[in-house]
């Protein structure tokens, strides 16, 4: 590990391992920033696998040190270190370890309780806003790649992503595509399995032979992002690529009509859904090609910046704020 950083336990309804990460120089009673990770096995620093390791959340908590703000990161349940099985977890018991989480920082004799920050990347944003509308006392809410949208809206639209990519394929692979009619299949074959899914009552079910996780699944269905980020009252950043084909950039617009108290919202040319900065937007036949191409790359340095302006506003003290970078 590297100096600043400690291997801590969080105590949910299992076991979570994490890291947590102290700044050379902070103030006593400091914020702290509680990073989220986003939907399947992704490890408290972005590995699925040895060969998929996309290092967003751990150079996302490094970027957060370098600029002086204690962070937590953690595996979730049944994912790396952590207790738990990832197949039979359901969305809010992810919630409760997040809170969790929370209450950890809250706890720590370092930490300002007040200004514990949020930070939750694609399905986090959906975990941090639920978290957000149940805690009592939170200093913000970061939402990267992710905001506002349920997971059932942000898969319908990468279901049209995917049918219109078909559409638009050339050559004989697109040929063969149409000639098969699997542009005409893609939303029949995903009703089938979301009907699947609801008329179960398992934790987890098999469709095709593949263990899926149907709690989860149905939790999220079920679930009205929009009612909770009503109910959130502290500061709120949004932030999405413009290139981002996992969530929509264009629902951040709608962000001041839910949240009550002070919002922001940015969509980042050239930003991706892993925050990375790219040249073209992923088709369904290069998404997972081109995320592995970025995962060496650096967070994109527009967001960056975005992130410092907000948390040196909200949380830095004036007498001792460096300028802010613009």
């Amino acid at each position: 590990m590297n100096k600043g950083e400690k291997e801590v336990t969080i105590q949910s309804g299992v076991t979570l391992k994490g890291t947590l990460c102290f700044p050379e120089n902070y103030e006593e009673k400091a914020p702290a920033i509680l990073i989220i990770s986003g939907s399947g096995k992704l490890d408290r620093n972005g590995k699925v696998t040895k060969k998929m390791d996309l290092k967003l959340y751990r150079q996302l908590s490094e970027y957060l040190t370098s600029i002086g703000f204690i962070n937590l990161r953690y595996d979730k349940r049944g994912v790396g270190a952590s207790e738990g099985d990832f197949l039979t977890t359901g969305l809010w018991d992810l919630v409760d370890d997040a809170q969790s989480a929370v209450q950890f920082l809250k706890n720590l004799p370092e930490v300002d309780s007040e200004k514990v920050i949020l930070l939750g990347h694609s399905e986090g944003c959906t975990i941090g806003t639920a978290v957000a509308a149940r805690e009592e006392q939170l200093g913000g809410l970061i939402l990267l790649s992710g905001a506002i949208e349920s997971l059932n809206e942000a898969l319908k639209r990468q279901r049209d992503l995917a049918t219109q990519d078909i559409i638009n394929a050339k050559g004989f692979q697109g040929f063969l595509l149409r000639l098969l009619g699997a542009h005409n299949k893609v939303e029949k074959q995903a009703q089938k399995f979301i009907d699947k899914v609801l008329n179960s009552s398992k934790d987890q079910i098999k469709v095709n032979l593949i263990k899926t996780p149907a709690k989860w699944l149905r939790e999220h269905f079920s679930y009205n992002e929009k009612e909770d980020l009503a109910k959130v009252t502290c500061p709120v950043l949004a932030i999405t690529g413009a290139r981002d084909i996992q969530a929509n950039p264009e629902v951040l617009k709608k962000l001041p009509l839910y949240v009550k108290g002070d919002a922001q919202f940015y969509v980042v040319e050239n930003m991706g859904h892993s925050c990375k900065e790219v040249s073209r937007t992923s088709t369904m036949f290069t998404a997972k090609k081109d995320i592995l191409a970025g995962a060496e790359l650096p967070l994109h340095p527009e967001l960056e910046k975005l992130l410092e302006n907000w948390l040196r506003l909200h949380f830095v003290n004036i007498s001792s704020q460096e300028t802010v970078i613009i």
